[in-house]
């Protein structure tokens, strides 16, 4: 089994950060909407071409997507 790591900065506007394998090699890219509701992201492959797309619940208390 894989395992992968993201580095997300706690301030941070452009809601942009990497997920990195143990080899800390980019395997993917997150960007995330900045004044959209819900908040959105999207997860791109190396070659920027996106692989699955996320949407936050309304309604949850804590996180989920």
């Amino acid at each position: 089994m894989r395992q992968l790591y993201i580095k997300q900065k706690v301030f941070s506007l452009s809601g942009k950060f990497t997920v990195k394998d143990q080899e800390e090699k980019d395997r993917y890219y997150v960007e995330g909407s900045f004044m959209k509701v819900p908040k959105t992201f999207s997860i791109m492959n190396t070659s920027r071409d996106e692989v699955a797309p996320l949407r936050k619940r309304r309604s949850a208390f804590y996180r989920r997507f």
